[in-house]
This record gives C-alpha cells, sequence and structure tokens, in this order.
C-alpha cells in the first residue's frame, strides 16, 4: 500500500463544516460563485510569469509558430540521436531529456565561434543546449547521477557559454547513488556469462528499483535532511547493504547537493507553460525501442521507456502536443550489449563496419557488433513510434562498397518469411533474407545538397523510404553538425528552415514580438 501521512483527524462534530455546503456564517459574494475567478487568474498568470521568467531571459519571446519535436532512434540505440537533436536545438528554444540516465551517450561535433572543430561527449545534459539561445532541461524521467551532473557541467561550462544559467534539473527526477552502481555490478556478476544482461553497470536498473519500490531518493528530497536520511536507510536495508553505508552514502550527496539544488526547478510545469505560450521544444530520447521495458527484447533490455510514450512519462507533456517525430536510422546496424541479432556479421564484414563507422560506445567503449542494415526490425519500430520522418545516418561509412546488403525478411525455423517479433527464442533462430543494392563507390563526406548524392546512394535512401512507409526525410553523412542533407520539401527541411521576416533576417528559432512578452494561455477557463 502507498505509505500514508500521519496527521490528526478531527472528530465528527457540528463544528466541522459539511463538504456539500458552506457554513452558516460563511459570506457568499453578491456577485455570484465565479467572483473570485479574476483574483485566481490573476495569482495564475503572475506564477506563470515568474516559472517562464529564466527561458524569456535566455531565448526572448516566443517564434511566429511553435512546435514539440522528439527525437527517437530505430534501432538498438546508438543512430545519433545527440547530433541530431543538437542540430534541430537550433530552432527550437528548449531542448530537453526525458528519460533514461548516465548509461546513455551522445556525441556532437560542432564549428565554434572562432571556427575551431569542437567535440562534446555528455551523458545527462540535453544535446543542443550549447546554442546560447537555448534552454536544457532534465525532465523527470531522466535518472539523475549528481557525480556525472557535476563533472559534466565543470568540464563543459568553459565550452557551453552560461551553461549554468541555462540548465534546469527536475526536482522530481531520482537520483543514482554509489549503492545503485555497485548493486548492479553484482548483479551482472552474478548472472555469469551466459545469462548476462550487458548493462553499463551504471545503477539505471536499481535506480529505477528503487523508484517502483517507493524508497526512492528524488532530487527535490535533498532539500529535507531527516526525509534523505530515511530513504538512504530504506535503500541500505532493501539492497542487504552494511548499515554504516548510510553515512557513506549520505556524505556522498552532501558534495553535490548545493550544486544540484541550485539547477532544480519544476520541469513539468516549466514545459507545460512554455508549450501554452508558443514556444518550440526538442525533446531527446536515449536508446532505441529494442531496449524498452515494455516492448523491447527482454530481458535484454534496459529498464526505463525508450519508446514514444517515454514523452509523456518522463516530461509530463501530452504526447499529441508533438508535431514532429523523427526517428535516426543508422545506414547498417549496430547493437552493443547481449541478446539476439539477426544480421550480426561476425567475419571481415562486422570488422569492416566497426573500424569505418568507428562503433565503440561513448559511454562504457565497448565494442558494438556490427551487420547489415535490418529494415525488418526498422519497419516493427515506425509503427511502434510512429516517425513522421526518418534520418539515415553515418551513410558515408557504405561509400566504398560495392554492394549494400538490406535485410527485408527473416526465415524463421519453419519456414516462410517473418516480421520482427521482440521475443528473445524467436529471434534467436531467425535466418536474415537479404536484398542486395549497388554501393556508390564515391565520398559523399562533403556533400550538401541532395542532388548532389550519387544516384546509387539516393537510390538506397528512396528503397527504405518505400519499404518503411515514411519518408527518408535526410541524410547523414559525417559527424559534425554540417554533415546533414535535407530532402527537398520533406518536414524536416521545414521545420530546420527559418521563416523570412520582412524586418530583416530571422534568427533560428523565428522570433516574434517585443522581449518579454508572452501570449495568453490558450483554450483555458480560469479555473481549468
Amino acid at each position: 500500500m502507498p505509505e500514508q501521512q500521519t496527521s490528526a483527524t478531527p472528530a465528527a462534530s457540528a463544528s466541522v463544516p459539511s463538504p456539500s455546503s458552506p457554513p452558516a456564517d460563511a459570506a457568499v459574494p453578491d456577485a455570484g460563485p465565479r467572483a473570485v475567478w479574476p483574483a485566481v487568474r490573476e495569482a495564475r498568470r503572475e506564477r506563470r510569469e515568474r516559472l517562464l521568467a529564466p527561458l524569456v531571459a535566455v531565448a526572448g519571446p516566443p517564434p511566429q509558430q511553435g512546435h514539440v519535436t522528439w527525437v527517437g532512434d530505430l534501432q538498438q540505440g546508438d543512430g545519433g540521436k545527440g547530433a541530431m537533436a543538437d542540430r534541430l536545438a537550433a530552432f527550437h528554444q528548449i531542448t530537453a531529456r526525458v528519460q533514461g540516465g548516465d548509461n546513455a551517450g551522445h556525441t556532437t561535433v560542432f564549428d565554434d565561434a572562432e571556427g575551431r572543430s569542437r567535440t562534446v561527449k555528455s551523458h545527462l545534459l540535453p544535446s543542443g543546449v550549447r546554442h546560447p539561445h537555448v534552454l536544457g532541461v532534465i525532465g523527470n524521467g531522466v535518472l539523475v547521477n549528481p557525480e556525472t551532473l557535476a563533472r559534466e557541467v565543470a568540464e563543459l561550462d568553459a565550452v557551453i557559454p552560461s551553461l549554468r544559467r541555462r540548465l534546469v534539473v527536475s526536482d522530481r527526477a531520482h537520483l543514482v547513488l554509489p549503492l545503485h552502481r555497485e548493486v548492479d555490478g553484482r548483479q551482472e556478476r552474478e548472472r555469469g556469462s551466459a545469462d548476462a544482461i550487458g548493462t553499463t553497470r551504471r545503477g539505471i536498473g536499481p535506480a529505477n528499483v528503487s523508484k517502483t519500490n517507493r524508497i526512492g531518493v528524488r532530487v527535490g528530497d535533498l532539500r529535507d535532511p531527516d526525509l534523505l536520511r530515511r530513504r538512504i536507510e530504506q535503500n541500505v536495508r532493501f539492497f542487504g547493504l552494511p548499515a554504516d553505508r548510510t553515512e557513506a552514502e549520505l556524505a556522498w550527496l552532501d558534495r553535490h547537493r548545493e550544486l544540484v539544488l541550485s539547477l532544480a526547478g519544476d520541469s513539468v510545469a516549466l514545459l507545460d507553460a512554455a508549450v501554452d505560450a508558443g514556444y518550440s521544444v526538442v525533446l531527446e530520447g536515449a536508446q532505441g525501442p529494442m531496449l524498452d521495458i515494455e516492448h523491447g527484447v527482454y530481458p535484454y533490455v534496459t529498464t526505463s521507456p525508450t519508446a514514444f510514450y517515454s514523452v509523456t512519462s518522463g516530461s509530463g507533456l501530452d504526447g499529441a502536443r508533438v508535431g514532429h517525430r523523427v526517428g535516426v536510422l543508422k545506414a547498417y546496424q549496430t547493437m552493443v550489449g547481449n541478446g539476439p541479432f539477426v544480421t550480426e556479421d561476425g567475419s571481415a564484414l562486422g570488422e569492416r563496419l566497426r573500424s569505418s563507422g568507428e562503433e565503440f560506445g561513448t559511454t562504457t567503449g565497448r565494442s558494438r557488433r556490427c551487420g547489415w542494415l535490418d529494415l525488418v526490425h526498422a519497419r516493427w519500430a515506425v509503427g511502434l513510434n510512429r516517425y513522421t520522418g526518418v534520418v539515415v545516418t553515418k551513410l558515408d561509412v557504405l561509400d566504398d562498397f560495392e554492394h549494400i546488403g538490406v535485410c527485408v525478411s527473416y526465415r524463421p525455423a519453419g519456414g516462410g518469411h517473418g516480421e520482427f517479433r521482440p521475443d528473445n527464442a524467436y529471434l534467436a533462430q531467425c535466418e536474415p533474407v537479404y536484398a542486395w543494392l549497388p554501393g556508390w563507390r564515391r565520398p559523399t563526406r562533403n556533400v550538401r545538397r541532395w542532388e548532389e548524392l550519387p544516384a546509387q546512394a539516393r537510390d538506397f535512401l528512396r528503397y527504405i523510404t518505400d519499404y518503411l512507409g515514411v519518408e527518408v526525410a535526410a541524410a547523414g553523412v559525417g559527424p559534425a553538425q554540417r554533415d546533414l542533407v535535407l530532402a527537398p520539401g520533406s518536414g524536416l527541411a521545414r521545420l530546420m528552415s527559418p521563416p523570412h521576416r520582412p524586418d530583416g533576417p530571422a534568427h533560428p528559432g523565428g522570433r516574434r514580438g517585443p522581449a518579454g512578452a508572452l501570449p495568453a494561455r490558450p483554450g483555458r477557463t480560469p479555473a481549468g
């Protein structure tokens, strides 16, 4: 049962007002029961202005047309969500992480104001926060390791202007403690090589166990020393650790308490108010649908949601408000950790893809397993997440191949043509059925226009569009921000095109109105 609040309950008596009628001596306003609404509306407006003040200071007034965009993955992960979110952040005013933790590593490459190439690798900070007009949000669905947060803020403070002023960490986000990391490592060792999941050992699974068991430590709990101690003691007992472990955990938290609380805020209310006001938000996913706790290949999954529904649980925003669902799809298949991998190649092809694509994990440094692109799996992901556009990344890795394999069906043990099904035993006995497309044998790294891509590369991308039933809106031909080739007329091309302003050049976000001006909250009654 949920924990109950202990409070004195008054005995029933005539002095306690009935909930169905006002007290006998209550003064009923002559103007009727709605007389108080103007004052309630004004109080709500003032709260909303205070809530949005940091965003207005960073981003200015809302754009001419606001939109909400989600960046997800069609594979296991590692498809380049961070780089895509970074590119999109230039056309949004908020970039937000909504799930996962520091088990996800995102890399962005860009040129700074002096033209020097910069590479930023982050595990908690939302990609795109480097843009000076963008506010970064770590949402309530993210598991926050305070040590990782402190390290990233310290390392990137010199690279990202006014980072601390432009970062909000949800006070509802749960913390990953040293004890969670210890338990994670212990569990992986105890499983043995045959049953190991292949976790990053970052403590994500045990932290989610604490969260679900209602003994988790949230960011806001750092404000209450007594509550914090009780929570730590509960975790120490639950995970069977020595009692003296409590003091060590509290001392560790105390080292990071000041920084974490200085960034803490109500991210749910902030994001809701920002979207209502017309600001644009890009929501950055972590991992891919194959690892989703509900829909992935159990038990080889992460313990957090990774599919589109993670937007609602991890941000508080209604999923219906997300107008753009951008899915990244690597031009070949990779995987890290254990579990079934239908197109995995353990020979020269896999090694060639791994070497050319530099397939080593950002978080762990582990070598990724590699193989040809699995469109059967990708089509399942499209059905699950309903992407509005797909970005095929690392197209340039295939530049030197004479022929390119694409898995278009599975051959199950019983024969015939099988679909992807997130079932470990089923996938383990499936064999890939390949279609072969001609390679282009030309470099694409410096291509900037769609029509300049080799004809065979465009045919490859069109083949993916036709198979998946959703447009390939862009192709990535390198790691840098500039290495994105947009398909003319695609939804993504329109999203990433600054609106024309007759009074001068437009900011990528398309600002409007005087500084600090906020539109009225639409579609709500005063009591709504």
